[in-house]
This record gives structure tokens, C-alpha cells and sequence, in this order.
């Protein structure tokens, strides 16, 4: 369940994350069932496990287009044997001005297996994910999951 989000802000260093409150999106966010439903790419990081001491799973978007672009950011939790389910708080639609980028971040239960899912119309709209420990601080080594290594669904 979500129970924690971070923020870009200016801190004492520029670009530094803090916390905000629970229920604070990203800048520029919609709920996902606002948009249609269809986008020409779709990228998965694929099945993932938390590891011990997780804090919150953290996705980043970047967007390298030259025009603006939308994209819609699902996490998942994939129980084994029954049908993957959105996780709080549910599908996100962020709109990204040429060079932004933006992240979300929210706790769920270490332990379990989670897929991010990136939905957009550029293939210049680049994901990342990661996994910080319960103590803030730097990214859980080897949780990690950079652009290079998203899969694209065909549907």
C-alpha cells in the first residue's frame, strides 16, 4: 500500500529528493483513466522482487523529445497464480515538457514481485526505477533498472 511519496525540490542542494506528503503527485499528473487508453509504446521493467529493508520504489521519466509528450506510469504487484493488480496510487498520467522529468515514489511490501509499466507516444521518453531503503538515502545497490533494459510490449 502507498504510504510515502517523494518530491523533486529545491533543497540545500539542488535536484536533492525529499519527502512531502503522502497524498502529493507528480507535477503535471492527471488521473489515469482521463486519457485514452491507447499509446503507440508500451515498456515494462519486467517481474521484480523488493528486497529486505525496501523504503519505496521510486520510477523516473525523462523526457528527450523535442515536443512536449504524455505518458502514463502503472506499477503493478504480480501475486503468484493470480492476475497482476495496479497498486496505489493506481495508474498516473504525467505530461513532460521537452527536457523535463519527473518521478513518483511510494512505499509497498518488501518481499513481494512488482512490474512497472511505461506507457507513451516517443520513443525518446526514457524510464528508470529503483529501490530506496527504509533509511532515505542513496538507491539499494543492484535494484537499479535503467532505460537499456525496459522491454518493449508488442500489442
Amino acid at each position: 500500500m502507498a504510504t510515502s511519496k517523494l518530491n523533486v525540490k529545491d533543497a540545500t542542494k539542488a535536484g536533492a529528493l525529499t519527502r512531502t506528503a503522502s497524498d502529493a503527485l507528480p507535477e503535471g499528473t492527471v488521473e489515469g483513466k482521463k486519457l485514452p487508453a491507447r499509446f503507440k509504446h508500451r515498456y515494462t521493467t519486467g517481474p521484480f522482487s523488493l528486497p529486505e529493508n525496501s523504503g519505496s520504489l521510486d520510477w523516473i521519466l525523462l523526457n528527450n523529445d523535442p515536443a512536449a509528450q504524455t505518458a502514463r506510469v502503472t506499477v503493478f504487484r504480480c501475486p503468484l497464480g493470480a492476475p497482476k493488480v495496479p497498486e496505489p496510487p493506481g495508474p498516473l498520467v504525467v505530461n513532460l515538457a521537452p527536457g523535463a522529468s519527473t518521478h513518483n515514489a511510494n512505499e509497498y511490501t518488501e518481499g513481494f514481485i512488482y512490474e512497472v509499466q511505461v506507457e507513451c507516444n516517443s520513443q525518446l521518453v526514457f524510464p528508470y526505477a529503483s529501490v530506496w531503503p527504509k533509511n532515505f538515502g542513496v538507491v539499494i545497490p543492484g535494484t537499479g533498472i535503467n532505460s537499456g533494459t525496459w522491454l518493449r510490449l508488442m500489442s
